[in-house]
């Protein structure tokens, strides 16, 4: 019989700070016992940009079958995720906290609403020790994922990472925006989100002017709000001097955290 392949599950990983909700930052591997049980049923495990599909042949052994045959065989796979962005941990929150001894565990068994996670997002509520898993790794995986293929499996599940928040703090660095005449960073509203300048220290005894966001913003690869630097600003008035009219985003590359705190800050420099 000619093979017919239909899907038995899909799932998706997406992830808040990119635009289009996509992630893509890892690779997919299969044991080999779920090798083998993906061979011996019929099954295939298709990748795609951010998730993977189950496909299942409705002609097998010489005779038409359903989905709902399929999960009478109560099967279990097991998946392992490589991830490949270098940066992920970066802009990603509520990651582990000893990264290197933790691994993500997603199993279907934990939430019906086709999550694979205990809560909306992903979080460390989602991480085992790696001293869990009685497979050994050569190296560290990113995430283990179960799947039980049974009668409560669900269509599609999504696991869903949340964006970082950090606190926005652009430092003016020329001499000509260390002069400018009470400056303010403000957003397409005019409103100042960001206060008054205070002085920060930096290497060599350079004393320069800062701005520092009132709350902690998400990061993201298309920020909501864009914000521009300007002089001679009132709260009361509208008469005031754009100095730069967009402002540059944060770089996830470039986290860091003051002495004693327990906050994220993002520093841009300005020149």
């Amino acid at each position: 019989m000619q093979s017919a392949f239909d899907i038995l599950v899909k799932v998706n990983c997406s992830h808040s700070y990119f635009y289009d909700g996509i992630f893509s930052g890892f690779s997919i591997k299969v044991t080999d016992g779920t090798n083998k049980i993906l061979q011996n049923h019929d099954l295939i495990m298709r990748p795609f940009n951010g998730g993977f599909y189950i496909l299942y042949d409705q002609n097998f052994a010489g005779t038409t079958r359903t989905r709902e045959d399929v999960l009478n065989e109560t099967l279990t796979l097991d998946f392992t995720l490589i991830l490949t962005d270098p940066l992920f941990y970066n802009y990603t929150a509520d990651a582990p906290v000893q990264i290197d001894q933790s691994i993500y565990f997603f199993n279907n068994s934990l939430n019906l609403a086709g999550s694979l996670h205990t809560d909306d997002f992903v979080s460390e509520n989602d991480v085992q020790p790696l001293t869990y898993f009685t497979e050994q790794f050569f190296v560290k995986p990113f995430a283990k994922l179960i799947l039980a293929l049974n009668s409560g499996l669900q269509n599609e599940y999504t696991i869903k990472f949340n964006a970082k928040s950090t606190y926005w703090r652009y430092i003016l660095m020329s001499n000509y925006l260390q002069e400018l005449n009470n400056p303010a960073i403000i957003d397409a509203d005019s409103t100042n989100a960001f206060g008054i300048p205070a002085k920060v220290n930096l290497p060599g005894n350079l004393q320069v002017n800062a701005f520092t966001s009132g709350d902690a913003l998400p990061l993201s690869q298309r920020p909501a709000k864009a914000f521009q630097l300007a002089e001679n600003y009132e709260t009361s008035s509208s008469k005031y001097r754009v100095v730069i009219r967009s402002l540059p985003y944060p770089d996830i590359s470039a986290i860091s955290r003051l002495p004693n705190s327990s906050s994220n800050f993002s520093d841009i420099f300005i020149y």
